[in-house]
């Protein structure tokens, strides 16, 4: 097991400065951010859980934390996933959990310890590609076993509404799948002793990628993921 913590963050680029502020303002409302991009995951992250073994768990980017902090009847008012009835850390039987999220004051603040399973869902496509290496560092760097990450490879149905970048997308680095699988399989040769599942979503559907192990097409979460 490594001890590797990313020993100083670099300083942000002012891109992610002036975005980060303006993430803060949209939280201020109650009905975008969140975080219910988990539910789709449920499933396989239980699966992935269950077979590693995980009892604590940190999610990184968690928007407002719905999902943890609600059952599914206000995260989902359309009731697409009614057998999701209770918090997923009980989905998970997860014994301790850390939510954080730079722009949702609430969950602003980092852990200050590891966590057997970082989770990291709808969040990198909305990192400038300059900050890209050290915030992904960063995310791996709480993880003791396993990373599971999302990205959405595709432009988001939100733009920015004011500030400098009125009218660009909220996803502002959109790659395919293989250039996240070479931009982490980079990274993670600093953190060998990490299981690192890496999920794409795409316009037909769902890419997954084991970095440890093997590869597999996640096609039985499509339905799940273009419901939501």
């Amino acid at each position: 097991m490594s001890d590797y913590i990313l020993p100083r963050k670099p300083e942000p680029s002012q891109e992610y400065v002036e975005l980060l502020d303006t993430y803060k303002e949209m939280h201020k409302q109650k009905s975008i951010f969140k975080g219910i991009s988990l539910i789709p995951f449920i499933p396989i992250i239980g699966d992935i859980i269950k077979k590693n073994k995980c009892e604590t768990l940190f999610d990184y980017g968690c928007g407002k934390g719905i999902p943890y902090t609600k059952d599914f009847k206000a995260a989902d008012p359309a009731n697409k996933h009614k057998e999701f009835n209770k918090p997923v850390q009980d989905i998970w039987n997860i014994k301790e959990f850390f939510l954080y999220d730079p722009a949702c004051p609430e969950y602003s603040k980092l852990p200050t310890k590891k966590y057997d399973v970082v989770l990291c869902t709808d969040v990198l496509e909305h990192i400038p590609e300059d900050d890209l290496d050290w915030v992904i560092r960063d995310v791996l760097s709480y993880a003791n076993k396993i990373a599971f990450i999302n990205v959405c490879s595709q432009e988001a149905r939100k733009t920015f509404l004011t500030g400098k970048h009125k009218g660009r997308n909220v996803h502002v680095s959109i790659f395919d799948h293989d250039w996240w699988t070479d931009k982490f399989k980079h990274i993670w040769k600093t953190f060998p002793h990490l299981k690192l599942y890496l999920a794409t979503t795409t316009s037909t559907g769902l890419l997954g990628t084991c970095i440890k192990g093997e590869k597999k097409n996640v096609k039985s979460l499509n339905k799940s993921i273009t419901s939501v």
